[in-house]
């Protein structure tokens, strides 16, 4: 990825409690491929306890993870803290991650990739995946489209 230059990629993860998959979601970013990234941790109004994860990971990998809060440690909701995220972001790119999913090991890799084959791309969606097996292995896991034709560049209309 030369003419990219190696971009630095900020993961903003938004998290109020988080559950048992905040762990998970932040070990698949440390898992990726492409490694000039870091992570903002925010934390919305969760409990000592999921606090305290993401604080360990902050200072596990200090200068790669940051962990903030608002003030009073009140819960403001998912964009308010996904907006306090990129303005702390340093990154060329931000991409945004929920603290009950997780990436596959190339994403930030690929995507890249994309943007540099099209440099003209302003945002990349891609495809989730339900995984069901873990809880109901009974169902079939099931991938979602984002609801447009995939591989496809479009442009704002003026």
């Amino acid at each position: 990825m030369t003419d990219l230059g190696n971009p630095l990629v900020t993961v903003i993860i938004p998290f109020l409690n988080g559950g048992r998959w905040l762990g998970e979601a932040i070990d698949s970013v440390i898992s990726q491929t492409y490694t000039r990234w870091e992570m903002v941790l925010i934390d919305d109004g969760s409990d000592e306890t999921h606090s305290l994860v993401a604080q360990r990971y902050a200072d596990c990998y200090p200068g790669k993870i940051s962990y903030i809060d608002h003030p009073g440690h009140v819960n403001r909701g998912v964009t308010v803290s996904r907006n306090a995220g990129i303005r702390l972001a340093k990154g060329s790119y931000i991409a945004f991650l929920d603290a009950d999913d997780c990436w596959l090991p190339q994403k930030l890799q690929h995507q890249l990739e994309i943007f540099e084959l099209q440099s003209e791309a302003g945002m990349i969606c891609e495809a989730s995946k339900f995984w069901y097996s873990w809880d109901k292995p009974h169902l079939e896991d099931l991938i979602i489209q984002i609801g447009s034709q995939p591989d496809k560049l479009y442009f704002l209309l003026n």
